[in-house]
């Protein structure tokens, strides 16, 4: 494994958290990468991109040491960067063999921690989804409809600290970037979302759940921790659901946006990103395999329509869209959940916001079948 990642990563995760970056590191975004969870049915793998400056290039793949489900909700992320001391640590979710793998990056080389399992979570059904502050990782396990908070030791080792219940199975969550909140949706059905304080400890306390006005799936959080963004799974356009949240960590009062076509005609709004610079909003059109491009504005609260991308699909091998992530450059980068073979997307974000797919996009991951929802990105945003 050491000969197969000593290419990789000189910059991308040996710094790539915003608690051991170096600002004009994270501004710059110099020598990004990108890593996929492929969730391959059977043994999953992860797989490694070097972004050229105009491609993606494959640098190969990497067995997890567990097993996938090929696929489960679009808007759940289970692949994310965490931090022990000065060590880069990577958290891969196996929902077949319901486990964590961590791997951890020293002298710009990537070896396995190891597999860590919950006894009393389970995410076979639609994944584990993770996130991740200074000192803990939270693992949503949607079979058993819970939340194993993991305090991450030294060496990217995790110790299990508690278990919690959530009020459904988790499909969507993201922590705070002031590390202060844990925010959840509960997808299509529930149309409930949720959001959890973080103590200093780890313990989480809830506050919810809350009515959604649609089935919210994958979140996103301002910069300054006052907004929770949702992107909601439908059968109708995009739609979009802006929570504030409070200075206890509970949320406010639901600002609904779209659903009736007037941030455009996506089908499916399963995941929601912010651009770095928090002017527009990127939301991945799951159905109908589109991108579309919003003006976000915080101020006064707001969601207005720019333009959509419809994407390549050669072959017409994609399924599905997923998660999506930037890399600091101004490009966007898109799971492309696909049969026989998952994709990653590359979209140049132009200076109005709109996006236009790069020539030879997409680029695919290791062969093995379908299940890729989950795209990484070093150097990370900063926030």
């Amino acid at each position: 494994m050491k000969n197969l990642f000593t290419s990789f990563i000189a910059a991308a995760l040996v710094a790539a958290v915003a608690t051991i970056w170096s600002a004009s590191l994270q501004a710059s975004g110099n020598h990004p990468e990108v890593v996929t969870n492929n969730d391959l049915k059977g043994s999953n793998t992860v797989t490694f991109f070097k972004f050229t400056g105009t491609s993606l290039q494959n640098k190969g793949s990497a067995p997890t040491g567990g097993k996938g489900i090929g696929g489960g909700f679009a808007g759940l992320n289970r692949i994310v960067l965490g931090a022990s001391g000065t060590t880069v640590c990577g958290f891969v979710g196996d929902a077949g063999s319901d486990d964590i793998a961590v791997f951890k990056v020293v002298n710009k080389v990537i070896t396995k921690v190891g597999n860590f399992k919950d006894a009393h979570g389970s995410g076979k059904a639609h994944g584990i989804g993770l996130a991740v502050t200074q000192n803990f990782l939270f693992a949503a396990y949607s079979s058993t409809k819970n939340i194993g908070v993991w305090e991450i030791l030294s060496g990217c080792k995790l110790k299990l600290s508690g278990t919690y219940n959530s009020a459904g199975a988790v499909a969507g969550m993201r922590a705070a970037p002031n590390f202060k909140t844990l925010v959840v949706a509960y997808g299509s059905g529930a149309n409930k979302v949720d959001s959890f304080s973080i103590a200093a400890n780890g313990k989480l306390t809830e506050h919810g759940p809350y009515p959604a006005s649609g089935g919210a799936a994958g979140v996103d959080i301002s910069a300054d921790s006052a907004y929770a963004i949702f992107g909601d799974t439908t059968k109708s356009t995009t739609q979009v659901e802006i929570y504030p949240i409070n200075s206890d960590g509970s949320l406010g009062k639901d600002n609904n946006f779209g659903g009736d076509g007037s941030l455009g005609s996506g089908v499916g709004s399963s995941d929601v990103w912010l651009s770095a610079d928090e002017k527009f909003l990127f939301v991945s059109n799951n159905t109908s395999k589109q991108i579309t491009s919003l003006a976000f504005a915080e101020s006064t609260l707001s969601l207005s329509y720019i333009s959509i991308t419809s994407l390549n699909n050669p072959g017409n091998e994609t399924i599905s869209t997923a998660g999506i992530n930037t890399i600091l450059t101004g490009y966007l980068v898109v799971a492309e959940d696909g049969s026989p073979d998952s994709s990653v997307g590359l979209l140049q974000i132009n200076s109005n916001g709109s996006t236009t797919e790069i020539s030879g996009s997409p680029f695919k991951t290791s062969s093995g079948g379908p299940g890729l929802q989950s795209v990484m990105v070093g150097p990370p945003r900063p926030f």
